[in-house]
């Protein structure tokens, strides 16, 4: 692609959206990025305690309106609406990313005992399903553990993100058999520098594996 590209990232949280733009500013710089922000899917998802059908809905009307703006790519940061993602990949003809396609293949190539760390509970269902679907593709037979870290979430919300990345770190410490850590959401990006403080199990992060993925697919 002869010129820079024009990346949308939708999100549900304030928090996903700067780690994602904090991502593309220091890996990618040269793209062109907007941000589509609904955070009132956030609420609506934990409410009901995952995804119901008029979310569909919501993220169709959303994803025709980045299409229809000129987007040549979509990154979505929103880890809890998996099939609601999948459902808008099969329907439009540009390249778009779940939050954590490319962060679970580099974990499938560190190995298979995956540890997912996440701190928003409708979130352990969908990574957890899209690791296993992945493996299976791959031909792998992987073994997953989960770790919610309670309290970390309402932490950051109300502007406290040293207690968020220390509960973080907490329960990253405590994780033992497992080849990799993987931290299921973007806003746990930021708790990178803490978790690897504690730990000798490689962690990974979504928002730098997902614009990596997509220099590679736009950046031609």
């Amino acid at each position: 692609m002869s010129q820079c590209p024009n990346i949308v990232l939708f999100h549900v949280h304030k928090d996903a959206m700067n780690a994602a733009v904090t991502a593309f500013e220091r890996d990618w710089p040269e793209a062109r990025i907007s941000n589509l922000l609904e955070d009132g899917l956030f609420q609506w998802v934990n409410e009901a305690g995952g995804v119901v059908p008029e979310m569909y809905d919501a993220f169709q009307r959303l994803t025709d309106y980045a299409v229809g703006r000129g987007a040549d790519g979509i990154l979505y940061s929103c880890s809890a609406f998996r099939e609601c993602i999948d459902a808008c990949i099969g329907a439009f003809d540009i390249p778009m990313l779940k939050p954590n396609d490319a962060m679970i293949e580099a974990a499938l190539d560190v190995g298979d005992r995956i540890a997912v760390l996440a701190t928003v509970g409708p979130t352990i269902t969908s990574i957890s399903a899209e690791i296993e679907e992945m493996a299976q593709a791959a031909g792998r037979d992987v073994t997953l553990t989960s770790h919610m870290v309670d309290g970390a979430f309402e932490a950051m919300a109300a502007g406290d993100g040293g207690t968020h990345d220390r509960l973080v770190a907490n329960a990253a410490a405590e994780i033992r058999d497992a080849d990799v850590i993987v931290l299921a959401q973007f806003t746990l990006a930021r708790a990178v520098p803490a978790v690897a403080a504690v730990t000798d199990i490689p962690v990974l992060n979504s928002p730098g594996a997902a614009v990596a993925k997509m220099r590679a697919l736009l950046d031609r």
